[in-house]
């Protein structure tokens, strides 16, 4: 298992999905996020890794969205194997009631992979806010260097 967690959040990714590099983007997404420049050249690194981490994204949550997709096909599998087992013998309702309590590990793991997936999302989201509000900032300090006006 895998821990996701900022000041507000904690994310547990499901077991098996692992994929190392997901975890390493979401990570390092997380600390910048949270890392203010001090001074305009780390404004510049700060851009150059924020454009670096929005463009590994959508790969990192395609992996995500591919393992959440499986994971419900599992979910879907056992619990509508299970329900044509117990409805053989039980009324619908006690039937779907079973079916639910043995697919329990399969929605677990559904629910985590979701968790992982919007937490990607909203990083995303976070780092493109972040750069626009770095490129606004940066825009300000470049033409405080040249003068008002720009170039002269």
């Amino acid at each position: 298992m895998t821990h996701f967690t900022d000041e507000n959040t904690t994310v547990t990714s499901p077991a098996g999905a692992e994929g190392g590099t997901s975890v390493d983007v979401l990570t390092r997404g997380g600390e910048l996020i949270h890392f203010v420049p001090a001074n305009p050249a780390e404004m510049e690194y700060l851009i150059t890794e924020l454009t670096t981490l929005i463009e590994q994204m959508p790969a990192k949550m395609l992996e995500l969205n591919e393992r959440r997709y499986e994971c419900e096909r599992a979910w879907s599998r056992r619990r509508n194997t299970a329900l044509a087992q117990h409805a053989k013998n039980n009324t619908v309702t006690v039937a779907r009631a079973l079916a639910d309590v043995e697919a329990l590990t399969e929605m677990e793991d559904l629910h985590n992979a979701k968790a992982a997936w919007h937490y990607a999302d909203d990083t995303l989201k976070a780092l493109t806010s972040k750069l626009y509000g770095m490129l606004n900032v940066n825009k300000g300090v470049q033409a405080a260097y040249n003068g008002y006006g720009g170039r002269r």
